[in-house]
């Protein structure tokens, strides 16, 4: 069975350090819009892509972000 045009593109868009540094610089917290903007910026260059997959990586370096804070308090 073929891999979709959306998971490779999920694949290839994992690689990246895009979330991890959307989550650093917005220190784990954002709006729906920062969450939209960010969806247009990776649809430009990583379309097709399915954003809710998307969404689940964000919140797993969200989750992995706030650990290592707690970490170092």
């Amino acid at each position: 069975m073929a891999i979709s045009k959306k998971d490779a593109s999920l694949a290839k868009f994992a690689k990246t350090t895009t979330l991890t540094n959307f989550v650093k610089k917005n220190q784990g917290s954002w709006d729906h819009i920062m969450w939209e903007e960010l969806c247009t910026k990776i649809g430009k260059k990583y379309a097709p892509i399915d954003f809710d997959k998307v969404g689940v990586l964000l919140e797993e370096k969200k989750a992995k972000y706030l650990a290592s804070k707690k970490k170092k308090r």
